[in-house]
């Protein structure tokens, strides 16, 4: 189960997906339409073989968001590089962790949709995933930033996937300081592109 969960929280941040038919503007104005159109297209291919769905798929993922919430009281004390590499960087875990194993992993996935909960500038997708007679309590949490919908934080059995990183990112910058957290993140990084 564990597994299971790292996997699903990893995947379910590129559920919001831009799709590549007509219907992509209509999803795009409601989240959870738009999270139910991503889910039954996210298994189709790995994103890494087509550029223009991965770069649909990342513009609807707010990466910086994520990096500023993780990263907390941390973010105004780092210079501008610093900033950008740490974004960049978990951009390239999330993309290289996600996107090969998507198409399998979502194979015999049922999804149930629970009641959304959806205001002028956030949005709380609720959901009951199920796989192989496990079932897991799935939020995806976004934000409407310059008009648009943008994935901002997924919470499996309402843990918050930003807040368990951003314990893991506060105690290693704690115990080995930033450049610690440069070194695992990087090795990490590695370890993916040996992976390819």
């Amino acid at each position: 189960m564990k597994d299971f969960l790292n996997s699903l929280s990893l995947l379910l941040l590129t559920l919001t997906i831009a799709t590549f038919s007509s219907q992509a503007v209509i999803a795009s104005q409601n989240p959870e339409e738009l999270i139910k159109d991503i889910f039954a297209k996210t298994g189709k291919e790995n994103l890494f073989k087509n550029l223009k769905a991965k770069s649909e798929v990342e513009s609807h993922i707010d990466f910086s968001e994520m990096s500023k919430s993780i990263l907390a009281a941390e973010f105004s004390k780092r210079s501008s590089t610093e900033l950008k590499w740490f974004e960049a960087t978990l951009k390239e875990i999330i993309t290289k962790s996600v996107y090969p194993s998507a198409p399998k992993f979502l194979e015999g996935v049922k999804i149930t949709y629970k009641k959304s909960k959806i205001s002028e500038s956030d949005a709380k997708i609720s959901s009951s995933v199920s796989k192989k007679g496990e079932s897991t309590d799935v939020d995806y949490l976004l934000k409407k930033i310059n008009g648009e919908w943008k994935v901002v934080d997924v919470a499996i059995d309402e843990e918050s996937w930003v807040q368990s990183i951003n314990e893991k990112v506060q105690k290693t910058i704690k115990d080995k300081g930033w450049a610690g957290l440069k070194t695992l993140l990087d090795k990490r990084v590695s370890e993916l592109n040996k992976k390819k």
